[in-house]
């Protein structure tokens, strides 16, 4: 592979922090999914002395205002924050690439949403070879060229209409009759049980699914079991259930995902997988892998 593409496997907030320190006179982010988290620590990265001209494209639909997948508010604080931000509404949007300049280009699976930096299975590439940087640029502003600017006004009507549209849709889940209410938990709850067996392997266990997550989080280093827990989290939200506690004789214990977390621990231990030392746990060898 040549030196000017390098590969980027999650998590990727390195690579975007590389990337924001390699703004200097300009930069284009296009990303469907934008969070306030992001965009916050991109500006604290930048030269406020002297701050780049951004182009910021993202596609402002009525069902990403709806679920906060898109949050206005950010955008245009981040807008305010530096006087060169051009804002881009660019329906069908789905391409994620975030350009330095014409010196770096990543181009990835991934949103600029803390979930996507630190959380997401993402993939992507980091480009240095100017040529190439340029070109992306070239095709992203012609892509953007389709779309329609933004003003900050413009955004924060966005906004307001963003909280309205969620206090309805919140108003109408919490005045929808009990009886349908029930029914509807009864089946999330039947569909997580049948997306849980699907994605297990054949005769696994809960257990099982947490000892391969564990040791995918320990490939970056030693943690500690509270370290570990909102990494193992933030991977297997659907495992990962606060509402269900281990209950011995009616008595309750604690999380019971916590509680298989520790069984998965254990289990990896005894087969000489992992090992604690110094209150930290750690892979015995790559091998573990």
């Amino acid at each position: 592979m040549s030196d000017s593409v390098q590969l980027i496997r999650s998590p990727w907030s390195e690579a975007f922090a590389e990337f924001g320190r390699s703004i200097r006179e300009e930069a284009i982010l296009a990303a469907p999914f934008i969070g306030a988290g992001t965009l916050e620590h991109l500006a604290s990265m930048l030269n406020h002395e002297r701050p780049p001209k951004i182009d910021l494209i993202t596609n402002l639909a009525v069902g990403s205002l709806l679920h906060g997948t898109v949050d206005t508010e950010a955008i245009a604080n981040f807008s305010r924050s530096l006087p060169a931000v051009a804002i881009q509404n660019l329906p069908g949007l789905h391409a994620k690439a975030y350009i330095a300049d014409d010196t770096l280009a990543i181009i990835t699976s991934g949103n600029l949403t803390r979930a996507s930096l630190y959380r997401n299975y993402e993939y992507g590439v980091q480009i240095t070879d100017p040529s190439l940087v340029r070109q992306i640029a070239s095709d992203i502003r012609e892509y953007s060229s389709l779309g329609s600017e933004v003003s900050l006004s413009e955004l924060d009507k966005h906004t307001e209409i963003a909280r309205g549209l969620q206090a309805k849709y919140r108003t109408s889940l919490e005045t929808a009759g009990n009886r349908a209410a029930q029914e509807f938990r009864d089946e999330l709850e039947t569909a997580r049980q049948e997306l849980l067996n699907l994605r297990a392997r054949t005769g696994e266990s809960e257990t099982a699914i947490f000892a391969r997550t564990v040791l995918y989080v320990l490939r970056e280093g030693p943690l500690s079991t509270r370290e570990m827990h909102p990494i193992i989290e933030g991977l297997q939200p659907d495992l990962c259930d606060d509402s269900v506690h281990r209950i011995i004789g009616g008595e309750r214990f604690g999380r019971r995902w916590k509680h298989m977390v520790r069984n998965a621990q254990q289990h990896l231990k005894e087969r000489g997988m992992v090992e604690y030392v110094n209150r930290k746990w750690r892979l015995v060898s790559e091998n573990s892998l």
